[in-house]
């Protein structure tokens, strides 16, 4: 092991390990045998008690590249950790992509956190972005018949649809649709502020994205699908 070392660096590094070596003299030896100093890759990567113990990519249960559902499956059904049948394999191998042809998406505003409940309690703020909307490429947006700021249904393969505003942009791809996820108070087209507490609404009230989002979820952390579902555009 000390091979290379002086005396004193020897005396430096008995007892300790690459961690704990303060003198270098190990790590230094270690790179003269072409390892690697700092555990020489032998981090957990297999981890046992994961569906899959070494993490491969699996599409999404929504998606219109069936090409890609052949190569990368997903998992077959199975029972949650409630007894609940959890489906998986039964969803992705019905292709929705031709009755929902566009790919949704969501993410972030700059303006709001979160669900957005406090955020957009904030006149500042909620002065700033008072609308939920859906960004929609013009293409997609021509051939839906919208026009930038006309309300559009949003609808989702598993029946639930949302009523928002249209942005028309180009900071989407074609077959692309993204909506933000900091809104509520809006269901499929109805407006709920009477349901709030008297001084508990918020300023500006919108439909939630998760309403259009799907079933899928991520079977070891318990996370929404949210980044990758199908949709379809109606004017509303």
């Amino acid at each position: 092991m000390f091979d290379g070392l002086t005396e004193a660096e020897i005396k430096l590094a008995d007892g300790k390990n690459w961690k704990t070596d303060l003198s270098g003299g190990i790590q230094r030896v270690a790179i003269k045998h072409g390892c690697a100093p700092f555990g020489n890759a032998k981090a957990r990567t297999v981890v046992w008690t994961f569906p899959d113990p070494v993490p491969i990519h699996r599409e999404p249960l929504y998606t219109p590249r069936r090409d890609l559902v052949a190569k990368y499956p997903t998992y077959e059904d199975r029972k949650s950790h409630y007894r609940l049948p959890t489906l998986y394999k039964s969803i992705q191998e019905k292709d929705f992509s031709k009755d929902y042809p566009l790919v949704l998406t969501t993410g972030r505003l700059v303006e709001y956190e979160g669900g957005g409940d406090e955020s957009r309690s904030n006149p500042w703020l909620a002065e700033l972005q008072q609308d939920m909307f859906a960004e929609i490429h013009p293409v997609d947006a021509n051939n839906a018949g919208l026009r930038d700021g006309s309300m559009v249904w949003v609808e989702g393969p598993e029946g639930a649809r949302i009523k928002v505003k249209a942005m028309v942009t180009r900071r989407v791809a074609p077959g692309l649709v993204f909506l933000p996820f900091h809104f509520a108070g809006h269901m499929e087209g109805q407006d709920l502020r009477s349901k709030y507490p008297e001084g508990a609404d918020p300023y500006v009230l919108g439909e939630a994205a998760n309403t259009v989002m799907t079933y899928g979820y991520d079977s070891v952390t318990q996370m929404q699908e949210s980044k990758v579902s199908l949709c379809r555009l109606k004017v509303a």
